[in-house]
């Protein structure tokens, strides 16, 4: 169980910059791992060397306070001391990366500039490190990076979204790390970014998979791809990028995935925004679940050991047209014959078997 971060003996006059210090009490607390720890006091500071002093001054005075039992503590500061020395020369490139100006979090003014810029960051990011540039917290190492990746594998295999019969499409797909994963688990993975740097990556990573499928597309829709083509739609962190380009461009997205995932399929989102809190993007995903005919099966859960992002999961239970031109309103198994789920009048209710695949045969 985390500890409280009231108990993690951090307190005020203890030396440490008020920023960095608020980072490690979430760290100290269990809440987060030391790579992700790691990756917020770098973002805070915008350099290794003060978070190197940072994590000095806390393995110096922190017994002298904690309420905690010392070696717990002890050892988790040993442990984010050994991460840190570890990736001394990973910590210090994405220090460099994020003093660069490259990256900010302002929201865009149209969503022509949110995509420019989100296109630009990545070209950019992607020659300064290609682990760093899809997840920070990998502090460029492809080793972190694979186990954050297998993680999500993990994840979506406990939900049953995987199979051979599968088709998924990844939204920011970035340097191909799930579709490399993902491969041998489904029938066909595509991903789509608007950076073509990151694709000519992950085009190279996946260049031994037939079953892949990668573009480059203008961010603006899923135009590319017929409906009903998949069984997963899925954001690995990429919706911060939506977001930050305005609430229209989310609202498309939304649209587009509940018409291009076949009745009954999956929409997964890990991490919604990077600005606001989990009651803001809880409500926010609620919001456009209801308008494009999705169920939250599961809302803002932060399910993993290594990467602190937050996850929902989208069912999608569409009508269909039936023979005589009445809905047909597919019902998830999950749901019971008492679950409130709109219908028309002359509407004809189909339950959906749990392991049944309602994937159409499509082709681009």
């Amino acid at each position: 169980m985390p500890l409280s971060e009231e108990s993690t003996g951090l307190r005020a006059g203890s030396g440490l910059a008020p920023a960095l210090g608020e980072v490690l009490k979430r760290y100290l607390s269990g809440s987060i791992s030391p790579e992700v720890a790691l990756m917020q006091m770098l973002c805070e500071s915008e350099s290794a060397e003060a978070v190197q002093h940072a994590i000095a001054i806390a393995t110096t005075e922190c017994p002298e306070h904690a309420e905690i039992p010392q070696q717990n503590l002890r050892d988790r500061l040993d442990a984010i001391s050994a991460v840190a020395a570890e990736h001394e020369k990973g910590c210090a490139r994405i220090a460099r990366m994020l003093a660069s100006g490259v990256d900010s979090g302002e929201p865009a003014k149209t969503i022509q500039e949110g995509l420019a810029f989100t296109e630009r960051l990545f070209d950019w990011s992607v020659r300064q490190s290609e682990e760093a540039s899809v997840a920070l917290y990998s502090l460029g190492d492809p080793g972190v990076l694979e186990r954050a990746t297998a993680e999500i594998v993990e994840l979506f295999e406990q939900w049953g979204v995987l199979g051979r019969e599968k088709s998924v499409l990844q939204i920011g797909c970035g340097t191909g790390r799930m579709e490399a994963a993902l491969s041998p688990l489904v029938g066909d993975a595509y991903g789509i970014d608007v950076s073509g740097e990151m694709i000519e990556r992950a085009r190279c990573k996946c260049s031994e998979f037939a079953n892949v499928h990668l573009s480059k597309t203008d961010g603006r829709d899923l135009s590319m791809f017929v409906d009903r083509m998949f069984d997963l739609v899925y954001a690995v962190d990429s919706f911060p990028y939506l977001v930050q380009s305005g609430a229209a461009l989310v609202e498309t997205h939304f649209q587009e995935v509940a018409r291009v995932l076949n009745p009954g399929g999956n929409f997964a989102i890990l991490n919604y925004a990077y600005r606001g809190g989990l009651a803001e993007h809880n409500q926010a995903i609620r919001g456009y679940a209801d308008r494009y005919g999705f169920t939250v099966t599961v809302e803002g859960e932060r399910p993993f050991k290594l990467w602190n992002g937050a996850v929902w999961r989208l069912v999608t239970f569409r009508a269909d047209r039936g023979t005589r031109g009445c809905a047909r309103v597919l019902r998830p198994a999950a749901f019971t014959q008492e679950d409130p789920i709109g219908l028309a009048e002359g509407s004809i209710v189909v339950d959906l078997p749990a392991q049944q695949s309602y994937k159409r045969p499509l082709s681009l």
